[in-house]
């Protein structure tokens, strides 16, 4: 799925209040930490995903194999999968609700793997944190090349969504150059579904061909 940069800013911000409704309805997060926290815990999380992705001293699978390790403890996956699936699934069984959980989580792990690869050989700056709630933020960044080949461009812009559960912070969505990846793929869940009659399974049998087919460039 390719996501044109001109998406619109209004669509963005209806898209983004979409999803900070869908995070308020979930159980109430105790200890909320600051957003010094929130920015501490992107920084070295962010920046550790990107030294992984240019560690020459790993082969291929095992820079994968950890990546993905990495990548599986920073994002709730189950929240977002279930947001991406928005009402079908309440009318879809629980396994095949749980069998496309599972596929979504490979697939978001597969996309954000792309996603950074893209900026392997770069450095994160965290500029600033926004929080919307309690145990709700969002984490402003830039990459930044250090062997400064950029030529004068502004380096791009990424932010993470974070959330506080229970004194641990995850993520939940990140906005590259304008583009939040959370809903963005909700928009294209719901117009496969709309395509498939609210076929949940297509769905899942959608997602592990494309997380094959990321897999596959990544190698």
């Amino acid at each position: 799925m390719v996501f044109a940069k001109s998406t619109k800013v209004f669509l963005q911000f209806c898209g983004a209040a979409a999803l900070t409704m869908a995070l308020a309805i979930m159980p109430s997060m105790s200890r909320a930490q600051d957003a010094s926290a929130a920015q501490s815990y992107v920084q070295s999380n962010v920046q550790t995903a990107l030294g992984i992705l240019q560690d020459a001293s790993l082969s291929a699978s095992a820079r994968r194999e950890r990546i993905h390790g990495l990548l599986l403890s920073l994002l709730d996956t189950q929240r977002v999968a279930l947001f991406m699936l928005g009402s079908a699934q309440s009318t879809a069984s629980p396994d095949a609700v749980a069998a496309y959980t599972a596929a979504c989580r490979d697939f978001m792990v597969a996309n954000y793997d792309s996603k950074l690869g893209n900026y392997a050989g770069q450095t994160l700056r965290v500029t600033g944190a926004t929080q919307h709630a309690p145990g709700d933020f969002v984490v402003s960044a830039v990459l930044v090349d250090p062997s400064g080949s950029a030529n004068g461009k502004t380096p791009p812009e990424v932010d993470f969504r974070v959330v506080d559960e229970g004194g641990r912070f995850y993520i939940v969505d990140a906005s590259i150059e304008g583009v939040w990846l959370a809903i963005a793929e909700h928009d294209d869940f719901q117009g496969f579904l709309s395509a498939h009659n609210g076929d949940v399974t297509a769905l899942t049998a959608h997602l592990r061909d494309m997380t094959a087919q990321l897999n596959a460039q990544a190698s």
